[in-house]
C-alpha cells in the first residue's frame, strides 16, 4: 500500500503538470493527489500479494517437493543458460540501440528454462557423478539402513506379527506425522476410522516394548506439503531409508522415485503356502463372476476364487476344484470349477450343505 500511495502520488504530480488547464488552481491539484494517492492504496493492497506473498508461498511449495537432485540440475542447467546468455550478449554488445541487449535476453529467455528442462531431467547422472548433495552408499551396504512406517502398515498389524517372530531386520522410523494421523482417527467420530486409528496406536506402543526392535520417532516434518504420502515419499528419500506400507498406490509412487518398498501384502503372500492346481478348496459363493454361470468367493486369507457352474449357488458353501492359480501386482487369483459331488448335486436340484 506504501509502494502504492507513493506512485499515485507521483503519477497524480505528472497530470497536474501536463494538464496545467484544467488541475491549475490549487483545489483540482489537492484532490488529483489525493484520489491519485487513494488509488495506488487500493492498487497496492490489491495487487501486492500477486507480486509478492503468492510467488513466494508457490516457490516454497515447490521446493519442498522438488528432490534435491532435481534441484541442482535445475541450477547447474539455468546456469548454463545464463552463460550461453552472457556469451551472446559479449558477441553482439555492439549493436546499435541496445539491439545487443535485447538478443541476450531473447537468448537467456529460451536457453534458460531449457536448460533448468534437461537439468532437472539428467539428475541421475549428477546422481552418479555425486553432484546431487546425496551420500554415496558404501560398497557391500547390501540395503537399506532403516525402513519408514506408514500409517496403514501400522494400521494393519502384520508388521508386529514378524517383529515378533523375529522376521524383522531393520530399525524402524516412524514420523511423528505419521503419530499425529493415527491420532486422528483414533478421534474420529466414525467408529470405523476410530477402530483403525487405535489399533495403529496399540501396534506402535506394542512395536515400541518388543526387545530387539528398534523404533525411532522422527521429529522432521514439511509442513508445506499436504499429502502424508508425499511427505513420507519426500523423507524416506532425504534419508535413503525404504518405505514399509501396504497401500499399493503409495508403493507405485515410491517405486517411480527409485526408493526401495516393503508391502507387507507381497511379503504376506511370498510367505503364504501357495494353493496348487488339482487341490479342492471350500469357499462360499458370494457374488456372480464375469463369465457366464461363474460363481465367486474368497479364502480365508482373501484370494479370490473364481468358480465355473457356481453362479446359481449363492451364498453356499461349495467344494471346487483349483484348476489354475494367477499372481497379479493386487494379489492372487484362484480358477476353480465344482467338484464332481458338488455338480451332481447341483444337476438334481439340491443346494449343498451350508446354503
Amino acid at each position: 500500500m506504501a509502494v502504492g500511495a507513493i506512485l499515485g502520488s507521483l503519477y497524480a504530480t505528472v497530470l497536474i503538470q501536463v494538464w496545467q488547464g484544467p488541475l491549475s488552481t490549487p483545489v483540482a491539484a489537492v484532490v488529483t493527489i489525493v484520489v491519485g494517492l487513494g488509488a495506488g492504496c487500493v492498487a497496492g493492497y490489491v495487487v501486492a500479494p500477486s507480486l509478492t506473498i503468492r510467488p513466494y508461498r508457490w516457490a516454497t511449495a515447490a521446493l519442498a517437493v522438488t528432490p534435491f537432485g532435481e534441484l541442482v540440475g535445475g541450477l547447474v542447467g539455468g546456469g548454463a543458460g545464463l552463460g550461453v546468455a552472457a556469451l551472446v550478449a559479449v558477441v553482439f554488445v555492439g549493436l546499435p540501440y541496445g539491439l545487443g541487449w535485447l538478443v541476450a535476453l531473447a537468448t537467456a529467455t529460451m536457453a534458460v528454462p531449457i536448460g533448468v528442462t534437461v537439468g532437472r531431467s539428467r539428475r541421475r547422472d549428477l546422481a552418479a557423478l555425486g553432484l546431487d548433495g546425496a551420500p554415496v552408499a558404501e560398497p557391500g551396504a547390501g540395503g537399506p539402513r532403516a525402513v519408514l512406517v506408514d500409517t496403514s502398515a501400522l494400521v494393519d498389524g502384520r508388521l508386529l506379527t514378524c517383529a515378533r517372530a523375529g522376521l524383522w531386520l531393520y530399525p524402524l522410523v516412524v514420523p511423528r506425522f505419521v503419530v499425529a494421523e493415527l491420532q486422528d482417527l483414533a478421534d474420529s467420530a466414525s467408529a470405523a476410522r476410530r477402530s483403525r486409528g487405535r489399533r495403529g496406536l496399540e501396534q506402535l506402543a506394542a512395536l515400541r516394548e518388543l526387545a530387539g526392535v528398534r523404533v525411532e520417532l522422527l521429529d522432521q516434518d514439511f509442513p508445506a506439503i499436504d499429502q502424508v504420502d508425499l511427505r513420507l515419499v519426500r523423507l524416506a528419500r532425504e534419508r535413503r531409508t525404504a518405505l514399509c506400507t501396504v497401500d499399493y498406490n503409495l508403493e507405485q509412487v515410491a517405486l517411480v522415485e527409485g526408493l526401495a518398498v516393503v508391502n507387507l501384502n507381497r511379503l504376506a503372500a511370498a510367505l503364504r503356502a501357495p494353493v496348487q492346481p488339482g487341490e479342492i478348496v471350500t469357499v462360499e459363493i458370494q457374488d456372480q463372476g464375469r463369465e457366464p454361470d461363474q460363481g465367486l468367493g474368497y479364502l480365508d486369507d482373501g484370494t479370490m476364487v473364481l468358480v465355473d457352474g457356481s453362479a446359481h449357488m449363492l451364498g453356499a458353501q461349495v467344494h471346487a476344484v483349483v484348476r489354475s492359480v494367477r499372481q497379479t501386482a493386487t494379489g492372487r487369483m484362484v480358477f476353480a470349477r465344482l467338484a464332481p459331488e458338488e455338480r451332481g448335486a447341483a444337476a438334481g436340484g439340491s443346494l449343498p450343505a451350508g446354503a
